[in-house]
C-alpha cells in the first residue's frame, strides 16, 4: 500500500494538511518543530540523499512540502558522499531565490521516483475564493491599493523577491523579502506610529509569476491579521486559488472583529 510523506516546516499549516491526508509519514528537518502534528521522521539536509532513498522503504511513492523552513546552515561533517556531491547545484540554485531553491528541491525528489503533491490539489478548501471573505468588502480606495499592489509584486516578479507588499492611497510602503510577511508588517508598524498614525491601506499577497505552486504557498491566517491591523491597514487582498487561508474561522472572526476587509482577487 502507498503511503504520502509529509515534509512538514513550521507553523500550523503541516497540521491542517495531516488531516486531510491517510496515516501520512510525516517528516521534518532537525531543529523544526510543526504545530500540533506528531514528527515521525527527522532528517538533515546534509543527508538529503539517505532521507529520499528511506522513503521508498517505507512504501512511501508521493510527498507533500507544507509549512515554513529557513534556509539551513548547512554542516559539512554531516553530509554523505552522494549529499555532499549536489552542493554546488544546490547552492547556485539558492542563490537565484527562494523559487529556484524549491525547483531544484522538487526535482531532487523526483529523480527518486517520488511525485510531488499540491496542496491546492490535496486541500482546495483551504484557499481563498474570489469575492468578499470577511462581512466587510472593500471599498473602492482599498480595491485601488490592491491593484497598485498587484503591479508592484508583478514587476518585482523576475527578480524573485517576495509575495507580499503594502500599499496606502498608491504609496508603497514596503516589500516582503527574505524575512517575510512578519517582518514587513512589523517594520510598517513601528515607522507608521511615528509618521502616519491614521489608519489605512492594504497588504497584498499573492503568488509570483510562473511559481510552482506545489511549494511555498502564499498563506494568511490569525497572525497576518493581527499584524496587519498593528501596522494600521484596513484590508487584506489575496490572489484567489493561490493563497492559503490558515484556521480560516478564526482568521475570518479576527478580521471582522478589527473591521479588516479580506477579499479574493483574481
Amino acid at each position: 500500500m502507498s503511503r504520502v510523506a509529509l515534509i512538514a516546516g513550521a507553523g500550523r499549516l503541516p497540521a491542517e494538511i495531516a488531516a486531510v491526508l491517510d496515516a501520512p509519514v510525516v517528516c521534518a528537518p532537525a531543529g523544526v518543530t510543526p504545530d500540533g502534528v506528531a514528527v515521525e521522521v527527522v532528517f538533515h539536509f546534509e543527508r538529503l540523499v539517505p532521507f529520499l532513498r528511506a522513503l521508498g522503504a517505507r512504501g512511501v511513492d508521493r510527498v507533500v512540502l507544507a509549512g515554513a523552513v529557513h534556509r539551513p546552515r548547512l554542516d559539512p561533517a554531516l553530509f554523505d558522499r552522494d549529499t555532499a556531491a549536489l552542493v554546488p547545484d544546490l547552492l547556485a540554485a539558492m542563490q537565484g531565490g527562494d523559487d529556484a531553491a524549491l525547483r531544484f528541491l522538487i526535482a531532487l525528489i523526483e529523480s527518486f521516483d517520488l511525485s510531488v503533491l499540491g496542496i491546492a490539489d490535496l486541500a482546495p478548501q483551504l484557499l481563498a475564493g474570489e469575492g468578499a471573505l470577511t462581512s466587510r468588502a472593500p471599498t473602492a480606495q482599498e480595491l485601488r491599493d490592491a491593484e497598485r499592489g498587484r503591479a508592484v509584486l508583478a514587476a518585482l516578479a523576475p527578480a524573485d523577491v517576495g509575495q507580499g507588499c503594502a500599499v496606502v492611497e498608491g504609496l508603497c510602503l514596503g516589500i516582503e523579502v527574505l524575512f517575510g510577511t512578519d517582518a514587513l508588517l512589523d517594520d510598517i508598524a513601528r515607522h507608521r506610529a511615528l509618521r502616519e498614525p491614521r489608519l489605512g491601506g492594504v497588504f497584498i499577497k499573492r503568488s509570483k509569476d510562473r511559481q510552482d505552486l506545489r511549494a511555498d504557498l502564499p498563506t494568511i491566517g490569525p497572525a497576518t491579521v493581527s499584524a496587519v491591523r498593528a501596522a494600521g491597514l484596513t484590508g487584506i487582498a489575496v490572489q484567489a486559488g493561490h493563497v492559503l487561508v490558515l484556521e480560516r474561522a478564526q482568521t475570518l472572526a479576527l478580521a471582522d472583529e478589527a473591521g479588516v476587509a479580506i477579499w479574493g482577487a483574481p
